[in-house]
């Protein structure tokens, strides 16, 4: 199983295309530091979200927005044109949470921390408010179990 959760910064705004038969496509780099001090470095990671959520949270993902994503790794390679070789990591994003704030410092917005997944699960789940009878008194027992 080759699953990760990555949580940085928007590079640059999200691009959203679609594929020849007309599924959207949405695009981003996530800059993701590890380290500190002198060791501090950016991992760049291109995240790819297919389908309507896709197309649905285009419109929020601008760069310097913080976000989680968790989703499958996978390795891209190439060979430059100098001969050497290119690597880049890919994550085909599968869940993605919004944290608080973006670029220039901007405060989180009542949506921060939206999963849309999550969302989607919850509202089938949610519980259902138990009524009490007019006047009944709950039932608490006044002696400590501990």
């Amino acid at each position: 199983m080759n699953h990760a959760t990555f949580a940085g910064r928007l590079g640059h705004d999200a691009s959203l295309r679609s594929t020849p038969d007309g599924k959207p496509v949405l695009n981003f780099s996530l800059a993701v530091d590890t380290g500190w001090g002198d060791r501090r470095e950016t991992l760049w990671i291109d995240c790819t979200l297919w389908g309507e959520r896709g197309e649905k949270l285009a419109p929020h993902l601008s760069k310097g927005k913080q976000l989680t994503v968790a989703g499958d790794v996978g390795l891209r390679t190439w060979d430059k044109r100098d001969g050497s070789a290119g690597a880049a990591l890919t994550c085909n994003v599968q869940r993605l949470t919004l944290q608080g704030g973006g670029a220039g410092g901007e405060p989180a917005s009542s949506g921060a921390g939206f999963d849309m997944k999550a969302a989607e699960r919850n509202e089938a789940a949610k519980p259902r408010p138990v009524s009490t009878p007019a006047g009944a008194q709950p039932d608490f027992d006044d002696e400590i179990p501990f």
